[in-house]
Protein backbone atom coordinates (compact mmCIF):
# COMPACT_ATOMS: atom_id res chain seq x y z
CA UNK A 1 0.00 0.00 0.00
CA UNK A 2 1.55 3.52 -1.12
CA UNK A 3 1.33 6.31 1.56
CA UNK A 4 2.01 10.10 0.42
CA UNK A 5 4.93 11.41 2.69
CA UNK A 6 4.38 14.65 4.65
CA UNK A 7 5.73 17.56 2.78
CA UNK A 8 7.32 19.44 5.55
CA UNK A 9 11.07 20.10 4.52
CA UNK A 10 13.60 20.28 7.73
CA UNK A 11 16.54 22.90 8.47
CA UNK A 12 19.06 20.94 7.02
CA UNK A 13 16.95 20.60 3.64
CA UNK A 14 15.48 16.94 3.90
CA UNK A 15 12.33 15.78 3.53
CA UNK A 16 10.07 14.19 6.39
CA UNK A 17 9.80 10.67 6.27
CA UNK A 18 6.83 10.01 7.44
CA UNK A 19 3.23 8.87 6.07
CA UNK A 20 1.54 12.34 5.81
CA UNK A 21 -2.33 12.51 7.47
CA UNK A 22 -5.00 12.19 4.47
CA UNK A 23 -5.95 14.93 2.60
CA UNK A 24 -3.43 16.94 4.65
CA UNK A 25 0.24 17.98 3.23
CA UNK A 26 1.90 17.39 6.64
CA UNK A 27 2.26 13.75 8.99
CA UNK A 28 0.53 14.38 12.55
CA UNK A 29 3.77 15.55 14.11
CA UNK A 30 4.24 18.52 11.47
CA UNK A 31 0.40 19.11 11.38
CA UNK A 32 0.66 19.99 15.37
CA UNK A 33 3.93 21.63 15.33
CA UNK A 34 2.73 23.64 12.64
CA UNK A 35 -0.68 24.39 14.24
CA UNK A 36 1.33 25.61 17.58
CA UNK A 37 3.77 27.74 16.02
CA UNK A 38 1.27 29.67 14.17
CA UNK A 39 0.28 32.21 17.46
CA UNK A 40 4.41 33.27 17.41
CA UNK A 41 4.44 34.15 13.24
CA UNK A 42 4.84 37.70 12.73
CA UNK A 43 1.01 38.57 11.25
CA UNK A 44 -1.89 41.18 11.37
CA UNK A 45 -3.21 39.40 14.21
CA UNK A 46 0.00 38.81 16.24
CA UNK A 47 1.24 42.23 15.84
CA UNK A 48 -0.70 43.55 19.29
CA UNK A 49 1.15 41.41 21.62
CA UNK A 50 4.73 40.99 20.39
CA UNK A 51 7.62 43.17 21.34
CA UNK A 52 8.11 46.31 18.96
CA UNK A 53 11.45 46.19 17.10
CA UNK A 54 12.37 43.41 19.30
CA UNK A 55 10.78 40.43 17.12
CA UNK A 56 12.53 37.81 15.80
CA UNK A 57 11.15 34.59 14.17
CA UNK A 58 12.93 31.27 14.97
CA UNK A 59 12.09 27.92 13.23
CA UNK A 60 10.81 25.01 15.35
CA UNK A 61 13.28 23.33 17.49
CA UNK A 62 12.93 19.83 15.97
CA UNK A 63 16.59 18.64 15.49
CA UNK A 64 20.18 20.01 15.74
CA UNK A 65 20.14 22.21 12.66
CA UNK A 66 17.22 24.09 13.82
CA UNK A 67 19.09 25.18 17.10
CA UNK A 68 22.15 25.89 15.14
CA UNK A 69 19.95 28.56 12.53
CA UNK A 70 17.82 29.42 15.61
CA UNK A 71 21.24 30.60 17.72
CA UNK A 72 22.67 32.25 14.76
CA UNK A 73 19.52 34.45 14.58
CA UNK A 74 19.63 34.99 18.50
CA UNK A 75 22.62 36.23 17.92
CA UNK A 76 22.75 38.39 15.60
CA UNK A 77 19.97 40.09 16.45
CA UNK A 78 22.03 40.91 19.53
CA UNK A 79 24.63 41.69 17.68
CA UNK A 80 22.39 44.31 15.44
CA UNK A 81 20.48 45.63 18.60
CA UNK A 82 17.11 43.88 17.94
CA UNK A 83 17.44 42.35 21.15
CA UNK A 84 17.78 43.84 24.92
CA UNK A 85 20.79 41.47 26.84
CA UNK A 86 18.06 40.11 29.03
CA UNK A 87 15.81 38.67 26.79
CA UNK A 88 18.64 37.53 24.59
CA UNK A 89 20.05 35.97 27.29
CA UNK A 90 16.49 33.95 28.35
CA UNK A 91 16.68 32.92 24.82
CA UNK A 92 19.98 32.03 24.53
CA UNK A 93 19.34 29.82 27.66
CA UNK A 94 16.47 27.88 26.26
CA UNK A 95 18.51 27.32 22.97
CA UNK A 96 21.38 25.68 25.37
CA UNK A 97 18.40 23.58 26.77
CA UNK A 98 17.03 22.38 23.35
CA UNK A 99 20.67 21.76 22.04
CA UNK A 100 21.62 19.19 25.09
CA UNK A 101 17.97 17.41 24.00
CA UNK A 102 18.92 17.62 20.54
CA UNK A 103 21.87 15.69 20.94
CA UNK A 104 19.95 12.68 22.38
CA UNK A 105 17.50 12.79 18.84
CA UNK A 106 18.25 9.96 16.56
CA UNK A 107 19.03 11.37 12.76
CA UNK A 108 16.69 9.52 10.69
CA UNK A 109 17.99 8.40 7.51
CA UNK A 110 17.26 10.89 4.51
CA UNK A 111 18.13 10.02 1.52
CA UNK A 112 17.51 13.35 -0.40
CA UNK A 113 17.68 17.07 -0.08
CA UNK A 114 14.98 19.21 -1.14
CA UNK A 115 16.07 20.92 -4.53
CA UNK A 116 12.53 22.76 -4.90
CA UNK A 117 9.68 23.46 -2.96
CA UNK A 118 6.47 25.24 -2.62
CA UNK A 119 4.64 27.45 -0.54
CA UNK A 120 1.59 26.87 1.42
CA UNK A 121 -0.99 29.95 2.12
CA UNK A 122 0.94 30.67 5.51
CA UNK A 123 4.11 31.54 3.59
CA UNK A 124 5.28 28.10 4.67
CA UNK A 125 7.74 26.04 2.61
CA UNK A 126 6.69 22.46 1.27
CA UNK A 127 8.42 19.91 -0.40
CA UNK A 128 7.20 19.10 -3.72
CA UNK A 129 4.15 16.84 -4.09
CA UNK A 130 3.84 13.81 -5.38
CA UNK A 131 6.49 11.88 -2.73
CA UNK A 132 5.02 8.18 -1.65
CA UNK A 133 6.37 5.53 0.61
CA UNK A 134 5.41 1.44 0.32
CA UNK A 135 3.94 -0.04 3.44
Amino acid sequence: MQYSLCRHIKTKGTQCQSPSLTDQPYCYFHTTLHQRHANYRYTEATRGYLLPGQHIELTALEDRESVQVALSVVINALATGRLDTKRATALLYGLQLAGGNARHLLKPYSPDVILSHQSDTEGLNLAPAGATIDM
